[in-house]
Formats: C-alpha cells, structure tokens, sequence
C-alpha cells in the first residue's frame, strides 16, 4: 500500500453516525479480539492506527518501511513493539505497558520515553549511535523502577 498515507476504519460520514450512536449505547467494539497488528511498505502513512479501547486485546505492533511514521504511542496495552525501516520516526512514547521493544533502521529516533515496563530493549545494527540520545534515560528509568539493569541488546 504505498500511497496509503492515513488510517480510518470506515468514512467520516459513518464514524460521526457511530459517534452519535455510542453516546447512546454501550461502547462499540471495532477490533476486540484484536492481538497482533503488522503494517509493512507503507511508506506515507503518517501514523499508526489509534484504535483506543477498541483493542484492550493488542499486544503486539510490527511496523516495517514505513518512511513518513513520525511518532508511535498512546498504547496503553502493548507489550510489545518492532519499528524496522521507518527513517521518518522520531519519537515512541507513552507505551507503559511495553516490555519489549526492538528498533531497526530509524536513523532519527531521537526521543523514546514513557516506557515504564520496558524489560528488554533490541538495536539493530546501526542503532548504536541514534540511541545513545535515549537509551541512558531508559536505562536510569528501569534500574530506579526495577531496581535492575535494562536488558539491551544488538543484532545485526
């Protein structure tokens, strides 16, 4: 999908129904039983979905060649995070839930923080140099919270 540049799940015209709707009933589910999400070669969406409370079930995100991705967040229950390839991302923040997160190929990824969870922390080759702007924050983060070293890991 390389023109796909935003996330909907339906037409304004139908979310703005279901937004009248909602007011007046229990919380639609869209994507319940919702575990793990994939997106690859999407190299002009600007985001990932914001799915909110729809998908209580998430756990886990794979993001692959997605160039123009700026920021990924707002998660509150993944466990779970890959970012390969997206050389756009600049910040992953506010997934408290995540206890591993594997970063690959994001040359601007200057700020990753609000990961209070986090357990392990994978950089794929060429990471070494981007992360050290945030990798040290983590780091005192998990060692006061935990009261351990973070596991940090490289691959090629």
């Amino acid at each position: 999908m390389p023109n796909w540049e935003a996330w909907s799940l339906f037409e304004e015209e139908v979310a703005a129904e279901i937004r009248k709707e909602d007011a007046q009933s229990p919380r639609l589910k869209l994507l319940p039983h919702l575990v793990s999400l994939q997106l690859r070669g999407c190299p002009k969406l600007r985001a990932p979905p914001q799915l909110g409370e729809d998908t209580a079930s998430l756990k886990e995100i794979l993001l692959i060649r997605m160039n123009n991705l700026e920021a990924v967040g707002d998660f509150p229950m993944l466990s779970e995070l890959g970012i390969s390839k997206c050389e756009g991302s600049e910040r992953v923040r506010n997934l408290p839930q995540v206890t591993d997160l594997r970063v690959h190929g994001c040359p601007n990824l200057s700020l990753v923080d609000g990961l209070g969870s986090l357990q392990q922390l994978g950089l794929g080759e060429g990471m070494q140099e981007v992360s050290s702007r945030w990798v040290p924050g983590l780091q005192e983060q998990h060692e006061r919270l935990h009261g351990e070293e973070l596991d940090v890991y490289t691959w090629r």
